[in-house]
């Protein structure tokens, strides 16, 4: 069984738009001297700690300047990081880059003296793509060290093609292709023949009652081992449809860690899937948070399969 990454331990990083870093390398010099400046004017024992502590935000500031590198020109749009990938906010039209198509992500921080004690004043975040060097910089230390250290991992898990079964021996293999309605579809197919009904202890079907999971040891173990990790093809989605289609509440949590994967389309299944069995909303996240990395019809298909479980829940609590 192949093992993933651990999954981005972020939801939204807001990145503002960069001047030149010419701008930025003057900006902590300036600052650095201005507070070297400052304690000129103080007396005594305090103008010994504060040109100490103005010398210290100057060699700061001087080793911040080296770090950035080279001088960029002009300045990237606004964007935003996610766990499926970049959101750049540019005109006329936005652009949506997963993680195949980002090289690499690096995080270096600027730094400031605050009473001689250093402060980060600003993560600066380099994005290369094989087209373009983009970059963004937020307030404060953002924490993106398991994107950095991940990406790669990120973009393979994303890539996997989706199986049709639960030991990922069959695969969809035009990803460009519906893909969440042949999933639903085949979902119901093996529950309505039974070829599932043994390994996962399903109930019998009966012309009075719909089948379902019996909640038992057997059912969590199945479900749970294809919500785990894929081989070469990703079972998972079809067992969140599955667990969903059957209420199986026993495997809700496997689901919820499966909310911020790197795939999207894994994540806004597991979204739905637990929606339907009766998570919170606010613990789940929205499906339009991974709106912009779907493809029309998936995001189509899946809201019509979440209404159709909204329905169902009110129809029985009536």
């Amino acid at each position: 069984m192949r093992r993933t990454a651990p999954p981005p331990d972020f939801r939204y990083v807001s990145l503002s738009p960069a001047p030149p870093r010419r701008d930025v390398r003057l900006m902590a010099a300036g600052a650095g001297l201005g507070a070297f400046g400052a304690g000129l004017f103080l007396g005594g024992a305090e103008l010994t700690t504060a040109c100490a502590a103005s010398v210290a935000g100057v060699l700061a500031s001087l080793l911040t300047v080296r770090e950035l590198g080279p001088t960029t020109r002009g300045t990237s749009p606004p964007m935003a990081i996610v766990p499926w990938g970049v959101l750049v906010h540019s005109e006329p039209e936005p652009r949506v880059l997963r993680w195949a198509a980002v090289s690499s992500i690096d995080v270096e921080l600027v730094h400031e003296m605050d009473h001689a004690t250093p402060a980060t004043r600003w993560s600066s975040v380099t994005i290369r793509t094989a087209r373009d060097v983009l970059f963004g910089r937020a307030r404060g230390n953002v924490c993106l060290e398991r994107l950095e250290a991940h990406l790669e991992a990120y973009a393979e898990e994303a890539a996997l093609p989706v199986a049709l079964d639960l030991d990922g021996e069959r695969c969809i293999e035009d990803p460009l292709e519906p893909v969440f309605e042949r999933v639903l579809t085949e979902a119901r197919r093996v529950l309505a023949t039974g070829e599932l009904g043994e390994r996962l202890s399903l109930a019998p079907e009966s012309y009075r009652h719909a089948r379902s999971a019996i909640s038992g040891v057997r059912t969590r173990d199945a479900l749970g081992a294809a919500l785990d990790a894929p081989n070469s093809a990703d079972p998972r989605i079809l067992a969140a449809v599955l667990s969903a289609e059957l209420g199986a509440r026993d495997v809700l949590p496997e689901i919820l860690a499966l909310t911020a994967v790197p795939s999207p389309l894994l994540s806004a299944v597991a979204r739905a899937s637990a929606l339907r069995l009766g998570a919170e909303a606010k613990r789940v996240g929205a499906l339009s948070e991974v709106e912009p990395f779907l493809f029309g019809w998936d995001l189509d298909a899946l809201q019509s399969w979440l209404s159709e479980g909204t329905r169902s829940r009110r129809s029985a609590a009536a």
